[in-house]
């Protein structure tokens, strides 16, 4: 019989209170610990929930912990995070608020009874997380609690099992929850699915806990349904290239799992942090990422985003550490960020003088992959900004499902979070296509190629458009990570 407690928080450090609710087997003391080290004092209620069924503990409980000869429980904790607007009656089972319950809700935490790694399936809200980075890839996660639906914006985590999952298994899972709550075409994959995805045979309880290579967790992400991407670091240093790949994929709202070789780890990356411009370099092209100081990692040791440096060392490990990423796709993504990273300069020699575009040294460029639909709906968005031929001829090209999106900003118009010019190219087209765009705008003039015709290459099929310049600069687009609200 599920039974609730609610534990009044003037400050985190009143959640030592959880020690005298649960037993030993959840680990109160070292889950308090570390709340009371990461959590803001924005949480100012803890409600928890005795008894609680949670599938994805059941999945290895049932599979692996009930034929241990040491007893385990079958039944899991789980903490409520909320503010101080928010208030409960124990006698009732009331939980009482001035208006929608979901607008002070701070997610959810899952305690197992394994006595050691007891964190289980946790959603929390980067917003109540101190130091979490400005940009992160989320979903909207939903939990049913006393009658009331509660939403969530967050990323998935939880601790690693130790024995039956480890720091792989994790990052492939909170990967593939994110996309099962995000995209209604993946469906719910639990831990123990994880730790058999990723093998050719059922290996028995042991295998699992001795590890995952890389090509593990590829298969994991190809049995899922995905289309998973390997990119390795090349022996050089730096890799410039690796790197920035890294953050057109994070634009593009997609989380990464990043291998760390030297460390023995691995992680999944869910976002980043740019900083004030520093100073750009004496000749060629600048990119995005080259403004970026932190990323945001969900880390099996660590609370969901935890922050690691983009430049230099850190602790425990940094960029530097990563040599690996895989990242799980869609199936119409064919071009990659390594193609459109060698596109953007071809692009800007060829074009620069047509669009009246500034110098190379004077240009920051930013690249990401995002839906037609989703493109369309940010030019509706701000239609002033567009003249009206320009933004009928944006609408109505036959974009496939996935674009790559190139935008051009200069150092005042990145400062100010716009972009003086914009590619469309064609997520769908080989790496091997000499000009894989769809069109190429600048604040007066555009370039839009025909690649339906089946005469001519795209460049001879072009046409150009010229219109009078109506904005300084266009509208930056950033759609698919969520900017944090620190509380």
């Amino acid at each position: 019989m599920t039974a609730f407690r609610w534990v009044a928080l003037n400050s985190t450090s009143d959640l030592g209170a959880l020690a005298s609710i649960l037993g030993d087997e959840y680990g109160p003391k070292k889950v308090a610990q570390r709340l009371e080290a990461d959590l803001s004092d924005a949480v100012k209620g803890l409600l928890v929930e005795l008894h609680y069924v949670d599938k994805d503990y059941r999945s290895t409980y049932y599979h692996f912990y009930a034929k241990q000869g040491r007893h385990y429980r079958d039944d899991c904790v789980r903490l409520h995070f909320f503010d101080a607007s928010v208030s409960f009656e124990e006698a009732e089972l009331r939980l009482s608020c001035p208006d929608s319950l979901t607008d002070h809700y701070f997610g959810y935490m899952v305690l197992r009874p394994t006595g050691i790694a007891t964190v289980g399936r946790s959603v929390l809200s980067p917003d109540v997380r101190k130091g979490a980075c400005r940009s992160i890839v989320v979903a909207d996660h939903k939990a049913h609690v006393l009658g009331h639906r509660l939403l969530v914006k967050g990323f998935p985590s939880m601790d690693q099992h130790v024995d039956i999952a480890v720091c792989a298994h994790v990052a492939c899972w909170s990967i593939l929850r994110h996309y099962s709550e995000r995209y209604s075409i993946y469906r719910e994959h639990l831990t123990h699915d994880v730790t058999m995805m990723a093998q050719d045979f059922n290996p028995g309880g042991l295998v699992p806990s001795l590890g995952l290579t890389v090509a593990n967790a590829e298969r994991v992400f190809q049995q899922a349904g995905t289309f998973p991407l390997l990119v390795t670091r090349r022996p050089k240093d730096p890799d410039p290239e690796f790197f920035r790949q890294i953050g057109a994929y994070l634009e593009s709202g997609f989380p990464l799992f990043a291998s760390m070789r030297s460390r023995e780890h691995a992680i999944a990356i869910v976002g980043h942090e740019w900083v004030p411009k520093r100073d750009w370099p004496s000749g060629g092209l600048k990119f995005s990422w080259d403004e970026v100081a932190r990323l945001c990692v969900v880390d099996d040791n660590y609370l969901p985003y935890h922050s690691m440096p983009a430049l230099g060392s850190g602790t425990p490990y940094s960029i530097d550490d990563v040599d690996a990423f895989i990242v799980p796709l869609p199936e119409k993504v064919f071009y990659s960020a390594e193609a459109v990273d060698r596109l953007c300069p071809a692009v800007h020699k060829h074009f620069h003088k047509l669009l009246g575009l500034p110098s190379a040294d004077q240009l920051n460029v930013r690249y990401f992959v995002t839906t037609a639909s989703s493109l369309r709906e940010f030019i509706r968005e701000r239609a002033s900004e567009f003249d009206p031929a320009l933004r009928n001829a944006l609408m109505t090209l036959p974009l496939t499902q996935f674009v790559w999106v190139v935008e051009f900003a200069t150092e005042s118009q990145w400062g100010s979070r716009q972009v003086c010019a914009r590619a469309i190219a064609d997520a769908t087209a080989s790496v091997r296509d000499p000009l894989p765009l769809w069109a190429i705008h600048s604040l007066d003039r555009a370039l839009v190629f025909d690649r339906r015709s089946r005469m001519g290459t795209p460049a001879t099929n072009a046409s150009l458009m010229q219109y009078p310049t109506t904005v300084s600069g266009f509208s930056r687009m950033e759609r698919n990570l969520r900017p944090t609200q620190p509380k």
